[in-house]
């Protein structure tokens, strides 16, 4: 099978216009339509059926464009991955979300760097796991850390490197800072600092708090802020307590001992099964599964 016929078939078949296509692959209709007529008669199968304006893949047309779609795919990761391990032989590619790109990620690298100081790092910070997944399958980047979702890709193997917990957080001058029990109903009696909606520590709170009233001061869209406000006495709010591990040091913070506001989230690493895999990728992958994390 010719593959340029192929591929003029599917821009024609995506576009569902022989004149869309044209455009914009540059080349005139008449050639345009002798590229998919060759492409019909090779495989001896009609594909397109045309009636003056009216447009329709057949089921061989339909059947073809989708396995199309994934060849141009295979092409697309195979110039990638080329590209990369040619140019980028000590570089890794590592997509994380902004938590833990922040809170635990320079640690990672600091730590690996000490032992492999010729090695070097092109970062992503991404809150959406689906975009981390598909830089994966299209070989952008080589491993992703994040926090742990329900991944329904057979081409993503997920490992746990560390648990991180979500707790609710108070001004560390605060009379529950001294770590006593506090119940629920006196949590709600408190004001709150909130996310912006869909953050995932927004989505968190309100499971928690659904169908309960409380004051809300403020809402921000960046964890450091509320942080920030939080040490103020503005409100309390959810934080990772990977990022708020200074601030308890120095008694800036304190966590408020309530056991609904505990929520344990796994940060995983993931890799693509058929990825490309250098040895500095194997050793990276094997130092992060390796070490106790929170003791660093």
């Amino acid at each position: 099978m010719n593959l340029h016929h192929l591929y003029v078939f599917c821009v024609v078949a995506e576009a569902k216009s022989f004149a869309e296509a044209a455009a914009k692959i540059n080349i005139s209709q008449p050639a345009i339509s002798q590229h998919v007529q060759k492409l019909e008669f090779y495989l001896g199968k009609k594909l397109i059926e045309r009636r003056g304006r009216l447009f329709r893949l057949t089921n061989h047309g339909e059947t073809l464009l989708e396995y199309g779609r994934r060849i141009f795919m295979i092409v697309e990761e195979a110039e990638t991955a080329l590209t990369r391990v040619g140019r980028h032989q000590e570089k890794l590619f590592v997509g994380t979300s902004k938590v833990i790109g922040t809170y635990f990620l320079p640690n990672f690298i600091a730590s690996f760097l000490e032992k492999n100081p010729y090695s070097s790092f092109h970062t992503f910070l991404d809150d959406d796991n689906v975009e981390l997944i598909e830089k994966l399958i299209k070989n952008q980047i080589d491993l992703a850390i994040t926090y742990e979702t329900v991944i329904l890709r057979d081409e993503i193997h997920v490992s746990r490197i560390i648990q991180d917990e979500l707790v609710l957080v108070l001004p560390g001058k605060h009379p529950w800072a001294s770590g006593q029990m506090v119940s629920f109903e006196e949590i709600l009696t408190l004001p709150f600092i909130f996310y912006n909606s869909g953050f995932f520590i927004q989505t968190i709170m309100e499971n928690i708090l659904s169908g309960h009233h409380v004051k809300v001061n403020l809402q921000f869209d960046h964890l450091e802020a509320v942080k920030a406000a939080v040490i103020r006495g503005i409100g309390v709010s959810m934080l990772p307590y990977s990022a708020i591990r200074l601030e308890l040091d120095c008694g800036l913070l304190a966590v408020a001992n309530c056991a609904v506001f505990r929520v344990p989230r796994h940060i995983v690493l993931m890799h693509k099964r058929s990825g490309v895999t250098t040895d500095m990728i194997q050793q990276f992958h094997n130092f992060l599964l390796s070490h106790d994390w929170m003791t660093i």
